[in-house]
């Protein structure tokens, strides 16, 4: 029972003293799982495929920004937006679905220099992909999202969208190196 107790202490503190610290180190766990659980996925179908450690720390990179981001991003909409009111709750989905094709776009150009592409084939990546991205944002992740406004306490929110975003994570990790694989799949039947 005292080991629960300083666990219960320890994420208390976590959820509270620390939530800055604590929704960096969740964006970068998370979009690095993320990217770890699609280059296993991609090991599979690519026997020849190696692993990309720097890839993942590419990922992990974007995921410091995105926690810090997060962090400050929810407690804007929080603020300013305060209750859980099917009214307050709307204007929050409303921003984050406003919001999310510019982050992707940043997104999309960041990974693209940590990679060492242009940002002229980032953008073609961005745009090849935006439907597909905006569609996965809009009609998965705010209902999803509404669920987090309506009853997930505000300390957790970020822990929340982080569990929410490890599939999404999955799927952007694919969408941006989807071209790569490809040409991977090509010299594979030559």
């Amino acid at each position: 029972m005292r080991l629960f107790g300083r666990v219960q202490k320890f994420v208390d503190r976590l959820f509270s003293k620390h939530l800055l610290v604590t929704n960096t180190t969740l964006g970068i766990f998370f979009l690095g799982a993320g990217d770890v659980i699609q280059q296993n996925v991609e090991k599979r179908f690519y026997h020849e495929k190696e692993y990309e450690k720097k890839r993942t720390g590419n990922m992990m990179l974007s995921g410091s920004v995105f926690g810090f981001a997060g962090h400050y991003w929810y407690r804007f909409l929080d603020t300013r937006f305060p209750g859980t009111s099917k009214k307050q709750v709307g204007k929050k989905i409303f921003l984050e679905m406003l919001i999310g094709p510019p982050i992707v776009f940043g997104f999309f150009m960041a990974n693209g220099y940590l990679e060492g592409k242009s940002p002229k084939t980032s953008f073609e990546e961005f745009k090849k992909n935006f439907v597909v991205v905006c569609a996965a944002d809009w009609l998965v992740y705010a209902p999803l999202q509404a669920l987090n406004f309506f009853y997930v306490p505000v300390q957790f929110r970020f822990l929340y969208v982080c569990g929410l975003c490890l599939a999404y994570d999955v799927f952007l990790s694919y969408i941006l190196h989807k071209e790569d694989n490809e040409k991977l799949a090509l010299k594979k039947t030559e």
